[in-house]
């Protein structure tokens, strides 16, 4: 059979009860008072372990397993040497359980026996009460309230405190269905007859009140998720949200839950737990923009290509003519020099001039019409060009015909010497250049005339 011993430390007694079933649930199997002697203090860790001892080789040869074992206290000046002691022997399934949630283990158990939803519990000691609310079904403490007020001995102004600090339950989220009180230290008859008057809620107390913290031990040793509730829950209620848990609300070592137990971060209210850092996503940059870089890259690489080949293009087009008129033309019309010298040689050329003085006006005045928007400029040079070439090859002609008396017909044929037209019609068509991205359109600014009749007619 399964027992779990519980066990209540005070300056001058041990008291130990051993319970039936593995959470403690059963029935009372035996309780024992072991008075400690005049020795001291100190005795009284050496007589809690001498129980353990006992307890364990007794269970053993009655065919009992021992579980677990919770140890409490009344004195908190006691427990650095129960912790030392317990370390020492190297104990195992011991846990040192505070008295106040040794009180709240029994209140729990008490509050589902008696149904109820929320037990208020009244935990009173010599120089402070505490007032404590148990959610019943899993024994975590959802709130609480200590006061200093001195209860031994009990006085008039002990109940006035005693009672106000009640009167507070129903003004609570949470309302407790009734009162579970619990000393440590303290007779609590005369509590209970006081407060059966003023609570607004029923009042109990344990059966053996001496028997209770070892009670409640047991039942905290027991439940061990119980504990580790009821603890955090204690620790939230007692921390004011800007640091670690004040040991010292309810008295030192209140809180100890083992023999090498470390306070840590875990004990921390929300309010004091730093805020974990926020993620911060990486920025995406856009592809737009890259992809718009290297389209302005190739466009600006295309127009550059462009304009270079269009500047490389035109290399004559923007060289002005020169005096001698062999720069302005091109090296396309290059072919057509030859007609020019093969129609100076023919002599019926001034038999023809008077049919050439009447078409050139004509072709003079439409030459300017068709072409209103090309640069006039490119055409009066070539016209100039030839004009003034033809007259000094006549000119000297005439000089050795001069010393006859023909000289004076040489006026005459002075005022035909505008006839150079007749070459100029035989000059090469004049073309313009459209230079496009690319690609150069010859563009002709006057067709050539048409070939002169045959002088047979």
């Amino acid at each position: 059979m399964d027992i779990v011993l519980g066990v209540s430390m005070a300056p001058m007694a041990v008291r130990m009860v051993l319970v039936e079933g593995e959470d403690a649930d059963g029935v009372v199997v035996e309780q024992d008072c072991v008075e400690v002697g005049g020795s001291g203090p100190s005795s009284a860790p050496d007589q809690v372990i001498a129980a353990i001892l006992g307890t364990r080789e007794g269970a053993a040869e009655g065919g009992y397993r021992l579980m677990s074992t919770g140890v409490t206290w009344t004195d908190p000046r006691e427990v650095g040497a129960l912790r030392d002691a317990l370390s020492t022997r190297d104990l195992r399934n011991v846990m040192l359980v505070s008295p106040l949630l040794a009180a709240a283990a029994l209140a729990q158990t008490v509050g589902h026996a008696l149904g109820y939803e929320y037990t208020a519990l009244l935990f009173v000691e010599a120089e402070s009460v505490t007032l404590a609310v148990v959610d019943t079904s899993d024994g975590s403490i959802v709130n609480l309230h200590r006061q200093q007020v001195t209860c031994a001995p009990y006085t008039g102004q002990a109940a006035a405190d005693l009672a106000t600090m009640v009167e507070r339950l129903d003004g609570l989220g949470t309302r407790p269905d009734g009162l579970f009180i619990v000393g440590c230290g303290v007779d609590i008859f005369p509590i209970k007859q006081h407060l059966e008057a003023a609570a607004p809620i029923p009042v109990s107390v344990a059966e053996e009140p001496d028997m209770a913290l070892a009670r409640g031990a047991a039942l905290a040793s027991a439940n061990a998720p119980l504990f580790a509730s009821s603890t955090a829950a204690l620790a939230y209620a007692l921390d004011p949200g800007t640091g670690e848990v004040n040991r010292d609300a309810l008295a030192p070592a209140y809180l100890d839950v083992c023999a090498d137990a470390v306070v840590g971060t875990g004990a921390l209210a929300y309010s004091a737990v730093p805020d974990d850092d926020d993620v911060q996503s990486r920025p995406h940059r856009p592809l737009v923009v890259i992809g718009s870089g290297v389209a302005a890259l190739l466009v600006i690489g295309v127009v550059a290509l462009v304009v270079s080949l269009a500047a490389d293009v035109r290399p004559t087009v923007g060289q002005p003519p020169s005096a001698n008129g062999n720069a302005a033309v091109p090296t396309k019309q290059a072919p057509p020099k030859p007609p020019p010298a093969a129609a100076a040689p023919p002599p019926p050329a001034p038999s023809q001039a008077p049919e050439t003085i009447t078409a050139p006006a004509p072709v003079v005045r439409q030459a300017p019409q068709r072409v209103v928007n090309p640069a006039p400029v490119r055409q009066s040079p070539p016209r100039q060009a030839p004009a003034y070439v033809p007259p000094p090859a006549q000119q000297e002609a005439p000089p050795p015909a001069a010393p006859p008396p023909a000289a004076p017909p040489p006026p005459p044929p002075a005022a035909p010497a505008p006839p150079p037209a007749p070459p100029a019609p035989q000059m090469p068509p004049m073309t313009m250049y459209l230079h496009l991205p690319f690609v150069t359109v010859p563009i002709p600014i006057n067709p050539p005339p048409p070939p002169a009749p045959p002088p047979g007619p």
